[in-house]
């Protein structure tokens, strides 16, 4: 195509740029193809960057002719430092780096690193857009060529902050389809679908079974949330409509119906699953005694049938539950059988329920473990892009994912013509991953603020810019120049902690919260203390999270009176409870004594009983921590010992733990334990933490346990 300019980058050349670049700082997208995906889809890859210049972004696309992560991570690099890189779309068959020594990066996933490696390893895109995390290559895999190995290294940053945005397009297995068919039919719906200037107006939220304990007080405030983050709905023109699992027995084929609503502009699907399916109802909630019975001879019939003896596994259940022989006698019934596969088939959306869906929103959000695993041949997200349907972008997960996370931060600046790609950066952990094309922005619902977008590139240091916009009156626009504000150190622990505590916004307030909470310091406490009693649920869910990775004896009474509080809702409550066992024994008992002192009435009555259970776990940790130094205990049992605390940051055993770096000869355990303190980064005995690893530094002999040990330190330093 004449009219455009693409350079085809190469390792061995020094790209420069225009001579205007200094003056205009022009952003650029780099478009990172492998060499047969570049020969069968150049066309639509040309016309892809064609709507990204016309977006006013410099496209380059780079042909990976090494296949190697190291090789092209460096070109992204030169590319950010010599020609305002601000994003990378890694089209068709790009190496997979599979990170390892790096699950504190993460949400949720801890996964023994001794099981198969491309189980236990963390497939990230991080490392090509993370500049200042560092890596120490391992090996290939042999049995997929496109895995490469690395250790995170101590040497680098040990939290994430993208410098640039990332996404994949790469297509998932459809039948009837090649992966280059797939490809070219995809750019040609991005380049229609970024012609349009779509206002976001409609929005759907959905929560499946189990996601956040299934609190109603949190899908709600989410509601009121989401209307004041997005214009359109906070001034009436839009709607939002909300979808759970308990609306139906199969509540699949409803939200499978509103996604593919084409008047439909955004999704955010909470929910929990795999890599093959997303996980939506529990048993149903049904009222008819009848109902019930059904379900309960579908559930013995299943158990039968997975039997590695089936007569003997019938007669277990007639013997030991009293189940009639009737209602399992038809168990291998061909008719049953086939009506139950398709009642256990209708529970989730599997892949084969996506094959040629045409959903219509243009961003989808799969709030949800394992549903962007995009290092495998097929994987569900995928199909959420590679289908006939409008949606070019979605947000998911390459391993397990934190249900208690802010998924929803800064989400309203899509509604302001911020691209998702510059949303998503100032989201990414090491699992969430843009499938589609990062570029995409909806148009802005505010004209004055259309620079936005530019600004989060090329305004980040801009202090007196992002002071304006402080005063602007969107509570999207006032969070996002709150937390710029802070990066560049304009605004002190002090000035956030007298937002969250004064402003009316609970999306501000939370904003501030999250902040302060980032890193270990003096407000911490009085942040948690204040969070704990918001009004805003997600506040004081993740308070509640926090004052339990805390442990300041100042938040143990505050514990224990939203621990027994009979308005205290789901999710909070399984934090809070949570938060209530990581305290010394007697400490502990007395505050709940305390607070149930004066108490009179049922509920308090049924909470007293809690007490006993409450002391049988104290023991039991007690117990456990004392027996990580009696030799005669297995390493196993140590293992799991060490192993929670990664969860629980529990800091009343310190002096047991020290005593056990000190002294055990086993140093898989003790690199073990020098990992999990690289979770307590806003423990109240942080500090006390760092100077123990630092002086265990100077002593160690073994390398493995000192690398770890500065990992740590750096991670709980910086």
């Amino acid at each position: 195509m004449k009219f455009l300019k693409f350079l085809i980058v190469s390792i061995f050349v020094l790209i420069s740029t225009s001579a205007s670049f200094s003056k205009e700082k022009k952003r650029a997208v780099a478009i990172v193809v492998d060499v047969t995906t570049n020969a069968n889809c150049r066309v639509a890859i040309d016309n892809y960057a064609a709507s990204i210049k016309a977006d006013g972004l410099i496209p380059y696309i780079v042909v990976d002719k090494w296949t190697v992560p190291d090789s092209i991570r460096a070109v992204l690099y030169n590319l950010y430092k010599n020609s305002n890189l601000e994003g990378a779309v890694f089209v068709g068959d790009i190496p997979v780096p599979m990170v390892r020594n790096a699950q504190h990066l993460s949400t949720a996933f801890k996964m023994d690193q001794k099981r198969d490696w491309q189980r236990s390893s963390i497939p990230t895109d991080r490392f090509y857009d993370d500049f200042d995390l560092k890596f120490d290559f391992i090996k290939r895999d042999t049995a997929n060529t496109l895995y490469y190995y690395y250790n995170l290294s101590h040497h680098g940053a040990q939290s994430v902050s993208s410098n640039i945005y990332s996404a994949r397009v790469k297509p998932p297995v459809v039948p009837g389809k090649t992966k280059y068919e797939l490809i070219d039919e995809y750019f040609a719906k991005v380049v229609k679908e970024k012609k349009s200037s779509r206002e976001i107006r409609q929005i759907t939220y959905f929560a499946g079974h189990g996601y956040n304990s299934n609190s109603m007080v949190a899908r709600a405030d989410e509601r009121l949330s989401l209307t004041e983050q997005f214009s359109n709905l906070a001034n009436g023109k839009g709607n939002i409509d909300y979808i759970d699992h308990s609306y139906d027995t199969y509540v699949k084929y409803r939200l499978m119906a509103q996604v593919a609503r084409e008047d439909l502009d955004l999704a955010v699907l909470h929910h929990h699953g795999g890599s093959d399916a997303q996980y939506l109802n529990g048993s149903p909630h049904v009222n008819m005694a009848a109902q019930w019975i059904e379900m309960t001879k579908k559930f013995f019939r299943g158990k039968i049938r997975s039997a590695k003896d089936t007569t003997e596994s019938k007669q277990y259940y007639i013997d030991n539950y009293n189940v009639p022989e009737s209602w399992v006698q038809n168990a291998f019934d061909p008719e049953v059988m086939r009506a139950d596969s398709i009642a256990d088939a209708s529970v989730d959306i599997e892949i084969k329920d996506l094959y040629g869906y045409k959903f219509a929103a243009r961003f989808i959000m799969l709030d949800a473990c394992f549903n962007g695993s995009f290092h495998l041949e097929d994987y569900i997200s995928g199909h959420y892009i590679f289908n006939p349907g409008s949606t070019v972008v979605v947000k998911a997960n390459s391993v397990n994912t934190l249900q208690d996370v802010w998924t929803n931060q800064l989400l309203g600046l899509l509604d302001l013509g911020v691209s998702v790609g510059n949303w998503a950066k100032e989201q990414f952990t090491i699992e969430s991953h843009l499938i589609g094309d990062p570029t995409y922005r909806y148009a802005s619902a505010r004209a004055d603020l259309e620079g936005l977008n530019e600004a989060i590139v090329n305004k980040r240091e801009d202090i007196n810019y992002w002071n304006r916009l402080r005063k602007d009156s969107n509570t999207e626009v006032k969070s996002l120049a709150i937390k710029m504000l802070f990066l560049n150190g304009a605004l002190t622990n002090e000035q956030l902690l007298e937002i969250q505590t004064t402003h009316s916004s609970p999306t501000v307030r939370l904003m501030a919260f999250y902040l302060i909470n980032k890193k270990y310091n003096s407000f911490i406490v009085p942040s948690l203390k204040a969070g704990l009693y918001d009004n805003y649920e997600l506040i004081r869910r993740l308070a509640a999270e926090k004052a339990s990775t805390n442990g300041s004896p100042e938040l143990l009474d505050h514990i224990m009176k939203i621990r027994l509080a009979p308005g205290t809702s789901e999710r909070v409550y399984f934090q809070i409870k949570g938060a209530s066992e990581v305290y010394p024994k007697a400490a502990t008992l007395a505050a709940f004594d305390a607070q149930l002192e004066g108490k009179e009435g049922v509920w308090y009555e049924q909470k007293a009983k809690e007490r006993s259970r409450l002391e049988y776990s104290l023991d039991r940790t007690e117990k456990e921590m004392n027996q990580l130094l009696d030799p005669s205990v297995s390493v196993k049992n140590k293992r799991y010992t060490i192993s929670p605390l990664r969860n629980s940051n529990n800091a009343s055993y310190l002096n047991v733990l020290f005593q056990f770096m000190k002294e055990s000869n086993e140093s898989e355990l003790r690199v073990q334990l020098a990992e999990a303190f690289a979770w307590y980064t806003n423990s109240w005995k942080r500090d006390k933490i760092i100077d123990f690893c630092k002086e265990q530094i100077k002593e160690e002999k073994e390398q493995q346990v000192r690398d770890q040990l500065i990992r740590t330190v750096s991670r709980l330093t910086k």
